[in-house]
């Protein structure tokens, strides 16, 4: 299933990296590039430049394209969200802890 695929790969990179969304871009390129060939380098290119130039997190932009390359509406919204949600589960426990 490509959707689960997209999801878990999208949530190791949005859990694993640190510094933000250019952070992650290397990782992004990493993985989608060379090692799963779901996207060209060329693409990758593309991605970056798009994502820089429209408004949202540079790395949720990419996810959902690359997601979209591969899975259509489905696999964007698998790939955003496996990307976004790292970061949104650490910050309510972290708010829960302290409230």
């Amino acid at each position: 299933m490509i959707y689960l695929e997209l999801f878990i790969t999208f949530f190791t990179i949005g859990l694993f990296t640190f510094g933000g969304g250019y952070a992650m871009i290397a990782l992004i390129e990493n993985i989608c590039v060379d090692r799963k060939h779901w996207i060209t380098h060329d693409q990758m290119m593309d991605i970056t430049v798009i994502a820089e130039s429209t408004p949202g997190p540079i790395a949720i932009n990419a996810a959902t394209y690359v997601g979209y390359k591969q899975g259509g509406i489905s696999g964007s919204v698998a790939t955003t969200v496996g990307i976004a949600l790292p970061s949104f589960v650490i910050i309510y426990l972290i708010s829960t802890v302290l409230d």
